[in-house]
């Protein structure tokens, strides 16, 4: 059985979806399944072809890039010629589903939509609610499974697309046995964490007026840490130091997962502001490791807030967000008992995928 997953990007590109269907890849490899990665992140310092930790890895340039993604003809070439048994697909906020759908032959095709139902800017949602026809109508119809990250995702793929059968419901994995065995061991001055990319939607912008306010108004030193890169990262440190706060922020970028794990273990409390995710791989992890949590309380991040794992926020108003960053460091470390399972081990996910993929290959 050979197995084609199919990224608008891959490593050495980073985020969420990227690490995600790295570690799925290599894993799949691991247990004798080959697996080759085409991806339209093209880097003209990064080879085309080479094989990456055991996958083969296939990069083409886009003709239009972030968001859309348009492949160029070569990738539909490729696509008809590849004889992988099945095509596993990732995000479906991108161009590359239709394409893969209407180009592929006889392979059995998997969506993994990573789907939160808006897109992150005015425009791009606009776009999103006419691409939204196109998925229903020429691609969960060519599509064999759709593999949802969360109940909130699956609950939001059946309302936006009819067309849609045979979803599975199979929480993301995360390393169990390295985030619990973390001891959590906060630092004074008390430590504002914030993991994740730097965009608009993630709403760092918001965390930084919030921290303003509590840097104001309570005596209590505190340090605010934002781990991470991005398009808004040379505005944000701006508005930091606009608003009086540059001496209290610490700016961290490029990190090994060692020196993430550790900023992880001395934060007093975690903050993600995003509306936008499917499952935020960051905030389970904080969550695992014991850190108190603040996150919105809607989308996928409200079941989090309703099993009482995080303060839930349901503003962005600056003393909202404040009044919840101080409720958090009052609150004991969240606990994940056995019937609140959040996710799965990545040996455990990666069985489940393998079993999916026999399911598909046995049916037909």
């Amino acid at each position: 059985m050979q197995v084609l997953q199919v990224t608008p990007r891959y490593l050495p590109n980073l985020g969420g979806v990227e690490t995600f269907v790295a570690r799925l890849s290599e894993l799949l490899v691991e247990k004798g399944c080959p697996v080759t990665v085409y991806s339209l992140d093209l880097d003209m310092r990064v080879a085309k072809e080479q094989s990456v930790n055991g996958v083969h890895v296939r990069r083409f340039k886009p003709l239009v890039g972030d968001p859309l993604y348009l492949p160029p003809p070569s990738f539909i070439k490729a696509i008809k010629r590849d004889r992988a048994d099945i095509i596993h697909i990732h995000n479906a906020h991108t161009l590359l589903p239709t394409f893969v759908a209407l180009s592929k032959k006889r392979q059995k095709l998997i969506l993994q939509p990573h789907y939160h139902k808006f897109g992150q800017t005015r425009i791009r949602n606009f776009l999103l609610s006419l691409y939204k026809h196109s998925l229903n109508d020429l691609v969960f119809t060519r599509t064999d499974f759709v593999i949802a990250n969360s109940p909130y995702e699956e609950k939001i793929i059946h309302e936006d697309f009819p067309n849609c059968r045979n979803v599975i419901l199979l929480r993301e994995a995360l390393s169990l046995t390295e985030l619990q065995s973390m001891k959590w061991t906060p630092k004074q001055p008390t430590r504002i964490l914030y993991v994740g990319t730097l965009r608009k939607y993630k709403n760092v912008g918001k965390l930084l007026e919030a921290f303003a306010y509590l840097v104001k108004t309570r005596r209590k030193l505190l340090k605010l840490v934002i781990v991470g890169d991005g398009p808004e990262r040379k505005q944000l440190e701006s508005r930091a130091a606009k608003i009086g706060i540059q001496d209290y922020v610490d700016w961290k970028r490029n990190l090994s997962r060692q020196k993430l794990l550790k900023e992880y273990s001395e934060a007093g409390v975690f903050v993600s502001l995003s509306n936008l995710e499917s499952f935020s791989r960051v905030i389970h992890e904080a969550i695992l490791i014991g850190i108190p949590t603040v996150v919105r309380n809607s989308g996928a991040t409200a079941n989090i807030v309703e099993k009482r794992l995080a303060e839930g926020v349901d503003s962005l108003n600056p003393r909202a967000i404040a009044g919840a960053i101080l409720r958090a460091t009052k609150r004991s470390p969240p606990q994940v008992g056995k019937n609140q399972s959040i996710s799965l081990s990545w040996e455990e996910y990666s069985d489940k995928i393998l079993e999916i993929y026999r399911k598909i290959i046995n049916k037909h």
